[in-house]
């Protein structure tokens, strides 16, 4: 330090500085991870007791959205509901928080239970992309294997591209072409161009999610319908018109059709 008749003169810093300079850092890194990834700083408070300070940056960066930050100091703590977290946990996919994980070990399958996929058919992903094939090719022959992008499919795609795995799921999670859970055997897109809507089609698509019991954009629990809509399926002289799967179009569909083929189609898998 310069020393100025015989005292010793502290820097001075910006205002950030001043307000920092206190504050008890420790450097964490995240463990069976690379040095660099996952580093994060944590804060002392006076007790010495480690806390956050809330700058939001770990919520703000989570590549699959499992963080959120809504605790207030300032409102009683809620006591905590076994039921309502036992509930929570099951409506998650497993691996995708430590309750579904729980929930399994305690012997309950998962609403939202995805079970192991077959990587035989994951090869011809691996092979295309060693053959000089991009991201979104591999993303696309992935779906088309599997009718959706499952998690361990994401992982071994950003492992042999050499990205980051929130890389590879943000591309996924973009476009929504792409499917990041499994969908039901008999897909339903109910088209809403502008002449299927004008003929009804918001009618026809309520009346599926009425008979079927799903939203919009979900699939069944038995893993039978995904209802859908789509923007155009290239069939406007047949509106309203439907899409069961790839290839069947029902024509002209009305709300009282649209709950007939649900139970027929019910009919045939029983």
């Amino acid at each position: 330090m310069p020393r100025r008749n015989g005292t010793t003169t502290e820097p001075r810093g910006s205002a950030l500085y001043e307000v920092l300079k206190g504050i008890d850092f420790e450097r964490r890194e995240l463990v069976d991870k690379t040095r660099g990834v996952g580093l994060f700083d944590l804060v002392k408070d006076k007790a010495g007791a480690y806390k956050c300070y809330a700058c939001t940056l770990c919520e703000r960066t989570c590549p699959v959205d499992c963080i959120e930050i809504d605790y207030c100091p300032e409102f009683d703590e809620l006591p905590f509901d076994v039921e309502a977290e036992r509930a929570a946990a099951l409506l998650t996919l497993p691996g995708e928080s430590c309750g579904a994980n729980a929930a399994c070990v305690m012997g309950e399958q998962p609403a939202g239970f995805v079970p192991e996929i077959d990587m035989k058919l994951f090869d011809p992903v691996i092979a295309g992309i060693r053959a000089g094939s991009g991201l979104v090719e591999a993303l696309h022959t992935t779906q088309d294997a599997y009718g959706y992008l499952p998690r361990v499919a994401l992982e071994n795609i950003a492992t042999e591209t050499h990205l980051p795995f929130s890389r590879v799921f943000g591309v996924a999670s973009f476009y929504a072409q792409f499917r990041l859970t499994p969908v039901g055997k008999h897909v339903i897109s109910v088209c809403m161009g502008t002449a299927c809507h004008v003929a009804g089609a918001p009618l026809v698509a309520e009346a599926f999610a009425q008979e079927l019991d799903i939203p919009v954009g979900s699939t069944s629990p038995d893993l039978l319908f995904t209802l859908e809509t789509v923007n155009c399926i290239g069939a406007c002289a047949l509106a309203p018109a439907v899409r069961v799967g790839d290839e069947v179009t029902h024509a002209r569909m009305t709300p009282q059709a649209a709950r007939k083929l649900v139970r027929t189609l019910r009919k045939k898998e029983a």
